[in-house]
C-alpha cells in the first residue's frame, strides 16, 4: 500500500496564515515528503472557501513543487469538471508532466459546494451531466492531443503523453463508484462518511473492475509520544472535520438533484456537531492520530482490505512546517518499513 499525502491548505482560527505561509510550508513539506519516499503529494482545488482551503490554483502549486522535488508524484486530486474547459485542463496536465519528468497523477471530481459550482456560474443540478461530458472530451483530448471544432483540426502543445492515460475519480455516492469502474477510472474516497459504508462501496467497485485502483483519504498525526501526539492534533483535526461539512452543507441539507446520496448523508450532520471529537472521528475510521504503534496499526488494517493507496491528511492546518515533517519522518522511520513500503531511509534522512 502506498502512503500518500493530502494537502488541503487550511487555515485554521489556532494559526491563521497568508497565502504565502501556507504555500511555503507546502513546499517544505514536499521537500521532506519526497526525501523520505512517499509516494504522491495530492492538492485539491477549492474556491471561495475561505479558511477551508488556499488551493484555487493547484496546477501552479504543482509546478512549484515539481522543481522542488525529484521523486515524488504530484496529483490534482481532484479537478472539477464542470468549471473547467477540458482542452485548457489538457493542456496543464501535458505541460505538467513535461515539467515534472512524468510525475503528474490526476483525478477528477464534480464539485461537492454549491458555492464553488455556483461561483462559477454552474446548475449543481446540472453537474453531473456536465462532468460525463467533459470528461469524455478530456479522454479523447489525453488520447489523441487534438480536437476538431467547426471543421478545424487543432493540435495539443505539447501533445499529452501516454503517462496521462489513466486518472481517478473521487467518489462519495454508491452510484459514484459504479460509475468510475464504467467509465475506467481509479477510484479516490473520503472522508464524508463513516469507513465501513465507504469499504462496502470499494468492495462492490472491485467486484465490477478489479484492475481497478483505490485511495483513502483520512486524518493523521503520528508523534513520539502518544497522549501528547493526540492533543497537538485533535483541535485542529476536529475543526477541519467540522469546516467539511459545513463547506458541504448545501448537498448535505438540502435537495439538490443529482446530490441524493449526499442527502442521504445529511442526518450524520446535527449528530457529529453535537459529538465531535477524535475519537468519535477515529471511531468511523476517518483519523488515526498517537504514537507510530497506534498510527501503524490503523494503516496496517487498511492495508488487509485492499487498498492500493491512503492518503494522510497530517492534522488540521494548524501544525508548524516542521511538526508535519517531524510526523512524516516517525511515519517513514517506524510505521511504513511494517508496510512494505519502506525507502532507503539512510539515503532518504540525508538533508536535500
Amino acid at each position: 500500500m502506498e502512503i500518500d499525502l493530502f494537502c488541503e491548505l487550511a487555515s485554521p482560527p489556532g494559526r491563521p496564515q497568508g497565502a504565502d505561509g501556507l504555500f511555503q510550508d507546502l513546499i517544505d513539506v514536499a521537500r521532506a515528503a519526497d526525501r523520505l519516499g512517499f509516494g504522491t503529494l495530492w492538492l485539491p482545488e477549492h474556491h471561495f472557501l475561505g479558511d477551508y482551503s488556499a488551493a484555487s490554483a493547484p496546477d501552479i502549486l504543482l509546478g512549484a513543487l515539481a522543481q522542488a522535488t525529484e521523486r515524488l508524484k504530484l496529483g490534482f486530486g481532484v479537478l472539477p469538471l464542470p468549471i473547467h474547459d477540458p482542452i485548457r485542463i489538457a493542456e496543464r496536465l501535458a505541460t505538467l508532466d513535461a515539467l515534472s519528468g512524468g510525475r503528474i497523477m490526476w483525478g477528477v471530481g464534480r464539485g461537492v459546494t454549491t458555492t464553488e459550482l455556483e461561483g462559477f456560474g454552474a446548475e449543481p443540478s446540472s453537474s453531473r451531466e456536465i462532468f460525463l461530458e467533459n470528461f469524455a472530451d478530456l479522454q479523447l483530448l489525453l488520447e489523441s492531443g487534438s480536437f476538431e471544432r467547426a471543421g478545424a483540426g487543432y493540435s495539443l502543445n505539447p501533445r499529452p503523453s501516454a503517462r496521462l492515460k489513466d486518472g481517478w475519480v473521487a467518489a462519495v455516492s454508491p452510484e459514484t463508484f459504479d460509475l468510475a469502474a464504467e467509465l475506467g477510472l481509479d477510484v479516490m474516497t473520503g472522508p464524508f462518511k463513516p469507513w465501513p459504508m465507504i469499504e462496502a462501496d470499494l468492495k462492490r467497485y472491485r467486484t465490477l473492475r478489479p484492475e481497478g485502483l483505490t485511495s483513502f483519504t483520512m486524518a493523521c498525526y503520528c508523534g513520539a509520544d502518544h497522549d501528547a501526539a493526540r492533543a497537538r492534533a485533535e483541535t485542529g483535526i476536529v475543526w477541519a472535520y467540522r469546516r467539511i461539512f459545513e463547506v458541504a452543507k448545501g448537498v448535505l441539507a438540502k435537495q439538490v438533484t443529482g446530490y441524493e446520496h449526499y442527502r442521504k448523508l445529511g442526518w450524520l450532520v446535527p449528530i457529529l456537531d453535537k459529538v465531535m471529537s477524535l475519537a468519535v472521528l477515529e471511531t468511523m475510521g476517518l483519523a488515526s492520530v498517537g504514537d507510530s504503534a497506534h498510527v501503524g496499526n490503523r494503516l496496517a488494517k487498511l492495508q488487509t482490505t485492499g487498498l492500493d493507496r491512503v492518503s494522510l491528511i497530517v492534522g488540521g492546518g494548524d501544525l508548524t512546517a516542521n511538526e508535519q515533517i517531524e510526523s512524516l519522518e516517525l511515519i517513514a522511520r517506524e510505521v511504513m518499513p511494517a508496510l512494505n513500503a519502506a525507502p532507503d531511509l539512510d539515503a532518504a534522512m540525508v538533508p536535500a
